[in-house]
């Protein structure tokens, strides 16, 4: 997979050289996709930016698109916009709010690492906008049923799971951590799978196409999946 880190890379010095190594990783692969999926003039939302890894990275690769980072967190902002101040970038818009007070259009929505029902928030944004969506989960052990979210969401899986037992599928996905027995992390792997696959499904029952894909390499991060989506 192309490496696509190249100025954006030295933002990560302070971090230590194997995590930097990983987290230019996830993104590579990340931007991988959304480079494929992008045409001139989409909009790209990048949800839950933090310091803006993703969308600066985004907007340097595709000049002819228009990239939103919204984040809550003002620090992080102005540590995002000092970032693309540096490399001079023009097609990148700062938001800070919580996402759900976004009301814009866009073409394209990513999210990395979007903790817990912050995954099925940004899928439930895109697919409301008819967006793509490309989004990798984290923190699957703070799934839970909330006003806006009942697990399971698909029918497919509903079907065959209570809610007492997709909660603990969502407990085991987080056994992942590479400290963990090998055997213990392939079952957390496992039901990550299935919690993702159950996202996957909800959205296919929205009318949109989506893959549950793994990033490469695996060893970038113990939560390595990717949920990609296309309205059909």
């Amino acid at each position: 997979m192309p490496f696509f880190w190249e100025k954006g890379a030295r933002k990560l010095s302070k971090m230590s050289s194997d995590r930097a190594l990983r987290k230019q990783q996830q993104l590579n692969n990340l931007v991988y996709v959304v480079t494929n999926q992008a045409k001139p003039g989409d909009r790209i939302v990048d949800f839950c930016s933090g310091g803006g890894h993703v969308g600066i990275v985004l907007a340097h690769m595709l000049p002819s698109c228009q990239v939103t980072l919204i984040e809550n967190k003002e620090l992080s902002l102005i540590r995002a916009k000092k970032r693309s101040d540096e490399l001079g970038l023009s097609n990148i818009w700062f938001i800070q709010a919580n996402m759900e007070y976004f009301t814009g259009m866009f073409n394209i929505g990513v999210a990395l690492h979007a903790c817990g029902v912050a995954t099925d928030m940004v899928i439930e944004h895109c697919i409301k906008t008819r967006a793509s969506f490309v989004t990798c989960p984290c923190c699957y052990g703070f799934i839970q049923n909330t006003s806006k979210f009942n697990f399971p969401k698909s029918e497919q899986f509903k079907k065959t799971l209570s809610y007492k037992e997709h909660m603990i599928l969502c407990r085991f996905a987080d056994q992942t951590a590479v400290q963990l027995p090998p055997q213990r992390r392939l079952i957390g792997k496992q039901c990550m799978c299935l919690v993702d696959l159950d996202r996957a499904r909800a959205a296919e029952e929205c009318g949109y196409s989506v893959q549950v894909i793994s990033m490469e390499p695996e060893s970038c991060s113990p939560k390595n999946n990717m949920i990609v989506g296309v309205p059909i």
